[in-house]
């Protein structure tokens, strides 16, 4: 098994369809999984799960899903990929099989979804985001 990591949106009240979202995000595939909407997918990079795991104050994942329901943290963790923008940053901490040129275009819509989202769960109490790590 690989290492993947993901942020799903999700509702306590209601199915999420990406059609509910907003139009600026763009989705890592063609088609959800177990009809989640995916809106952040990595593969084999360390460095991001570790940080992400320490905005959750997180060591292991107890069942590989971490409920996100602050704006607050979702900002963090916008903060902390545009962080990894940095090359030299990427290439010392990235802890990953893609070099910082290969990453960078994922990175940054990352970055615009998780924005995206961060505003709509403000609109959207009942919103939340899930992390999901697979390791």
């Amino acid at each position: 098994m690989g290492l993947d990591n993901g942020f799903y949106v999700k509702s306590k009240k209601r199915k999420i369809t990406r059609e509910m979202l907003p139009s600026v995000i763009k989705y890592p595939f063609d088609t959800d999984y177990n009809g989640n909407v995916e809106i952040v997918y990595w593969r084999k990079n360390w460095g991001l799960r570790y940080g992400v795991l320490d905005i959750l104050d997180k060591r292991f994942a107890d069942d590989y899903r971490y409920e996100i329901n602050k704006p607050s943290t979702v900002h963090q963790i916008i903060v902390l990929i545009a962080a990894f923008l940095d090359p030299e940053r990427w290439e010392n901490e990235g802890q990953s099989i893609w070099s910082a040129d290969e990453i960078r275009d994922t990175l940054v819509q990352n970055i615009i979804n998780l924005a995206a989202i961060e505003v709509f769960m403000i609109e959207n109490p009942d919103v939340y985001l899930e992390f999901y790590d697979s390791y």
